[in-house]
């Protein structure tokens, strides 16, 4: 009987605090009822065989091979600059798990399944590497709690991206709601709310594996050029990085009182400030007036934005109030994938499947 583990995990949409929460800001988060899944199994060959459906591109298939000699560890992998960088994420993540924990020795085979949106403000990158690293140390035997997930999933996804909130892998492994404050990471227990997400410009089928590799790292090129502008504007920065926490704080208190028209506020407050550190391309800020106008009481990217160059991928957050078809279809004739969505959804989920 083949050993089989499977870890899910589900989604993410930053309400409030995007990009500020890099500097030590306050950022809310919230999962969605979208998932991904690792499922991870024995095979004959040693190494590992990575099969990825469509995270971070589609019809992936590869061999990432591992070698020892004696008690001392060769080079896990070989010619992978020959490789997508769109794998970066599951690579490293075996990397960082051989290294700290020794696992490998065995063949493995690696199948990703997903839900989730790509390149789209969503948590892909962050699900791969928590669900990866989760379904890894339940097949291998290692022992630790969802924290120790959380850590190694953050530390990996900052490896690949050069510098990474805990936010993401914090909502793929626990769900609900979480506080990123101070770097302290705090679950909450806050209203569902129904939102909706459009998603500009996801990855077609159709993309060639060059173009949908640049896609798969584009939250390091934004996060990067998000430091050079800080760098450049400092003091400026520096007080648009106060209001987002100031704001994050308001939002708080707004969804605990059921508070929506303040909420829907404060949602467009934050995505002026997004758009000031440079992080809304064309596209998306459309999306946005045209979801306001239609009678939302809020909306503003969320995630990591995007960039006019590479087609203004990413998605807007609308906090909808009563004109819920109205913002869909708009956001539909502006070429947006519009899916409905419930904050709260579970973390992440391991089972055995023999």
């Amino acid at each position: 009987m083949v050993k089989k583990i499977r870890a899910s995990v589900p989604a993410k949409v930053i309400l409030f605090g995007e990009h500020f929460v890099v500097y030590g800001k306050r950022a809310l988060a919230t999962a969605i009822n979208r998932r991904l899944a690792v499922e991870v199994s024995s095979r004959e060959k040693e190494g590992y065989h990575v099969k990825i459906e469509n995270i971070p591109t589609f019809g992936l298939e590869m061999d990432l091979e591992h070698k020892k000699e004696g008690n001392i560890k060769a080079l896990p992998y070989k010619d992978y600059d020959a490789v997508t960088k769109a794998t970066a994420y599951v690579k490293e993540s075996i990397v960082y798990l051989e290294e700290r924990y020794g696992i490998g020795g065995e063949g493995v085979e690696i199948e990703i399944k997903s839900e989730i949106p790509l390149s789209a403000g969503l948590g892909s990158s962050a699900a791969t590497c928590v669900a990866t690293i989760a379904a890894l140390k339940e097949y291998f035997g290692v022992s630790g709690d969802l924290e120790g997930i959380r850590n190694d999933a953050h530390h990996v996804e900052k490896a690949v991206q050069g510098a990474a909130s805990p936010v993401d892998t914090a909502i793929s492994t626990y769900g609900g709601y979480v506080l990123v404050e101070k770097g302290e990471v705090k679950r909450l227990h806050l209203p569902e709310l129904d939102l909706i997400v459009g998603c500009i410009g996801s990855i077609p089928l159709s993309m060639d594996t060059k173009k949908a590799s640049e896609m798969g790292l584009k939250t390091k090129r934004i996060v990067e050029e998000v430091k050079v502008r800080k760098e450049s504007f400092k003091e400026i920065f520096d007080s648009i990085f106060d209001a987002s926490d100031a704001i994050t704080a308001q939002a708080l208190n707004a969804i605990e009182n059921c508070d929506f028209v303040k909420l829907g506020a404060l949602m467009n407050i934050n995505h002026g400030l997004l758009d000031a550190i440079g992080v809304v391309p064309r596209r998306l800020s459309e999306l946005v007036k045209m979801s306001q106008g239609s009678g939302a009481l809020g909306a503003k990217v969320t995630g990591a934005g995007g960039l006019d160059e590479m087609g203004s991928v990413g998605s807007v957050l609308v906090l909808p109030g009563e004109s819920v078809d109205r913002i869909k279809a708009t956001m539909e004739i502006a070429g947006a994938f519009v899916m409905d969505v419930k904050t709260g959804e579970e973390g992440l989920k391991v089972a055995n499947t023999y």
